[in-house]
């Protein structure tokens, strides 16, 4: 793959990631915001706003301000520019990799906008509930994030990498 090809792609998905991201956390501002929780089928899935000071379900929120910049914007980004570096530059990295990688991008860039533009907090708006299991509350971002490091797990298992390099070489 080219690397104008490489750099197109990278860029389109964390476009994106980020453009659904900031749409659905403005709707959730307007929407959700001082109000109670929208319940949809059953309990299934609900809306509800929320600002969230930390990372996944709180944690580290209750630090000082100062330590939280360091840990949530300034490494977070400073690891986004990395990650960004290898997606652009690294060697034999493959499609799906590339894929991965940008979701990932996507999501944390998602997520540090927030930080950045909204004194330190992300907005959470959204939990699923299936049977006994329920998810902390969460945004696209998160979800991005997720599916871009489930996909890069399952796309390096062997069994499955085997069978993507038997189709990219068809």
């Amino acid at each position: 793959m080219t690397g104008s090809r490489r750099v197109l792609i990278i860029f389109l998905v964390i476009f994106a990631c980020v453009g659904c991201d900031q749409l659905t956390k403005t709707y959730a501002v307007h929407a959700l915001a001082n109000r109670k929780p929208i319940a949809v089928w059953g309990e299934t899935f609900r809306l509800q706003y929320s600002e969230n000071a930390g990372a996944m379900m709180g944690v580290g929120g209750d630090l000082p301000d100062t330590v939280r910049f360091w840990i949530f914007v300034v490494f977070t980004g400073c690891a986004l520019v990395g990650i960004l570096a290898y997606s652009i530059f690294g060697k034999n990295l493959r499609i799906v990799d590339i894929l991965s990688l940008s979701l990932i991008l996507g999501g944390g860039a998602g997520n540090l906008i927030d930080r950045l533009f909204k004194g330190g907090v992300v907005i959470d708006f959204m939990i699923l509930t299936l049977g006994f299991l329920k998810t902390a509350i969460f945004n696209i971002a998160d979800t991005v994030v997720v599916g871009g490091l489930l996909l890069l797990a399952i796309s390096n298992l062997p069994w499955f990498s085997r069978r993507l390099d038997k189709v990219s070489k068809s």
